[in-house]
C-alpha cells in the first residue's frame, strides 16, 4: 500500500509517529493545517552523531556499502537493453535522453521515495501528477522527519539493503551526501535555477523553500506596531512578549546562526547578548507550535516561523500576520538520489517532474513555496521576488557545519538563565 513501505524484511528502524504528522500543530477549532517544515531539522545534533557512524562505516567497507558494478555499462545479452549504473543513467544528456528513461522506467516499474513533505497535503498530489504522466511507475514512499530517515538510510545501508531511490529534506540529503552515499545527477528542469538552490557539486536540488519570519497575534498588536527590524527587537515593550522555537534548524539557533552571518560575528554576539535580556519564551516544538500560542494568546510575537503558516491560518478567520525582519533566513527543502538507487531511470523521471514547472505547481496549490523561479507562491507576496523582502540563504552545508556552535550559543544565552 502507498505510504507504508512493505519489504520483505523487516525495517530496520520504528515507523514514523503521528507527533509531526499531518494534523499536528493546528490551531483549535481550524481544518487541518500543514506542517511544513519537519521537527527533523531540529535534530542536526542527533545527525552530526549519525554521520560520524555513517563515516567509519564507510572508510571500513571502501566505498560506503557501494554495490557492485559502480563503473561502466554491464554488457547486455543479444537483444537485451543495455545496462546502465545509477551514475549513468542520473548524467544522461542528449535527444535520446527522455525515451531512454521512459524505457527503463517501465522495465522498473516502481521507485520508493522518503520524504519529510506532509502526505495528504503534498506527497499524494505530487505523486498523483507524476503517474499522470507516467501510469506505468508505482510511486512507494515513506514519510518521516529528517532524522529518522538519516537513520533509516545509515540503517540500510550499513545492511547492503538498497531499496531507497529518492530522499528529500532540509538536512537529510546534505547529510547523506557527507556519508557518500548520494549520486550526483542532473535534469533539465534544474535550467532555470538559481545556483544557491542547488548542490555546487550537483548531489541535492531544491523543491520548495521555508522563510522563516515574525509572526503576529493581530488581536494583540498591530502591524503597524509590531517590531519591524532586528533592533526593534530590543525595545522593552517586548520584554516577555515573544516566543520561538527550541528546534535546531527551523528555531533559535537557526535565527542565532542568520545573526551571526549577517551582522558578523563581534556584532553579531553583541546583539545576542543584548536580545537575552528580553525573555524569550522557549518553546520546546514546532516553528508551527510557536505560532499556533500566539494565536492563542500566550505572547503577541512568535519568532522564526514559517511565513506562509500565518497565511493558511489568517484564511481560517485566525488573528495572524507575518512581518519579514531582514535579511530573512531561508532554508532549503532539497531532494537526492541514492547511490545505489534500484530503479534510477523511475527516480530520474520523478526528478525531472518534482523540478519542472508543472510539478512545482503542485507544490504551489499545496500551499508549499516553489523553489522555481518562475513558479510564484500561492499567495504571491510570501517569497521575496514579489514580496519585495532580502533574503539570506542558509546553506545546508553551512547549517551541518556550523549547528553546533549555533545551538551552544542559543543554550548558553537563552536557556541558562
Amino acid at each position: 500500500m502507498r505510504g507504508e513501505v512493505t519489504n520483505p524484511s523487516p525495517p530496520l528502524s520504528p515507523s514514523p509517529t503521528r507527533g509531526e504528522g499531518e494534523d499536528a500543530g493546528r490551531p483549535a477549532g481550524h481544518a487541518p493545517l500543514p506542517l511544513v517544515g519537519e521537527r527533523g531539522v531540529g535534530s542536526l545534533r542527533a545527525l552530526g552523531c549519525l554521520l560520524l557512524v555513517a563515516l567509519v562505516a564507510a572508510c571500513g567497507s571502501g566505498a560506503g556499502g557501494a554495490a557492485p558494478a559502480a563503473g561502466g555499462s554491464q554488457p547486455a545479452a543479444a537483444g537485451q537493453p543495455t545496462q546502465r549504473t545509477v551514475a549513468q543513467v542520473a548524467s544522461l544528456s542528449g535527444p535520446d535522453r527522455q525515451a531512454i528513461l521512459e524505457e527503463g522506467a517501465k522495465r522498473e516499474g516502481a521507485l520508493l521515495w522518503y520524504t519529510t513533505l506532509i502526505v495528504n497535503q503534498a506527497v499524494r498530489p505530487i505523486v498523483e501528477g507524476f503517474n499522470n504522466k507516467y501510469p506505468y511507475v508505482k510511486v512507494d514512499y515513506y514519510r518521516a522527519d529528517s532524522p529518522d530517515l538519516t537513520q533509516r538510510f545509515t540503517n540500510e545501508y550499513q545492511a547492503r539493503r538498497y531499496e531507497v531511490d529518492l530522499v528529500d529534506g532540509t538536512s537529510t540529503p546534505p547529510a547523506i551526501k557527507v556519508a557518500g552515499w548520494l549520486e550526483k545527477y542532473d535534469s533539465p528542469s534544474l535550467a532555470p535555477y538559481p545556483k544557491n538552490t542547488r548542490d555546487p557539486e550537483g548531489y541535492w536540488a531544491t523543491t520548495n523553500l521555508y522563510f522563516m519570519t515574525e509572526g503576529i497575534n493581530t488581536r494583540l498588536v498591530s502591524k503597524e506596531e509590531a517590531p519591524k527590524t532586528y533592533e526593534d527587537l530590543l525595545n522593552p515593550r517586548w520584554k516577555g512578549q515573544m516566543g520561538w522555537s527550541t528546534s535546531a534548524g527551523a528555531g533559535a539557533p537557526t535565527f542565532i546562526g542568520n545573526i551571526l552571518q549577517t551582522m558578523g560575528q563581534e556584532r553579531g554576539m553583541a546583539y545576542l547578548e543584548q536580545l537575552r535580556g528580553q525573555g524569550i519564551r522557549n518553546i520546546n516544538g514546532s516553528g508551527r507550535a510557536v505560532l499556533d500560542q500566539a494565536i492563542a494568546g500566550e505572547f503577541p510575537i512568535a519568532l522564526q516561523i514559517f511565513n506562509h503558516h500565518t497565511v493558511i491560518s489568517a484564511q481560517q478567520g485566525a488573528p495572524s500576520d507575518w512581518i519579514p525582519l531582514e535579511p530573512v533566513p531561508a532554508l532549503l527543502q532539497t531532494i537526492g538520489l541514492a547511490k545505489n538507487a534500484p530503479h534510477p531511470h523511475a527516480a530520474m523521471l520523478f526528478l525531472d517532474y518534482i523540478l519542472s514547472e508543472e510539478g512545482q505547481r503542485t507544490l504551489q496549490q499545496a500551499d508549499y513555496l516553489p523553489s522555481h523561479p518562475d513558479v510564484p507562491a500561492k499567495v504571491p507576496s510570501l517569497k521575496p521576488e514579489q514580496g519585495n523582502f532580502k533574503v539570506n540563504f542558509l546553506s545546508p552545508d553551512d547549517i551541518l557545519k556550523n549547528d553546533r556552535e549555533w545551538d551552544d550559543i542559543y543554550r548558553r544565552l537563552f536557556l541558562q538563565q
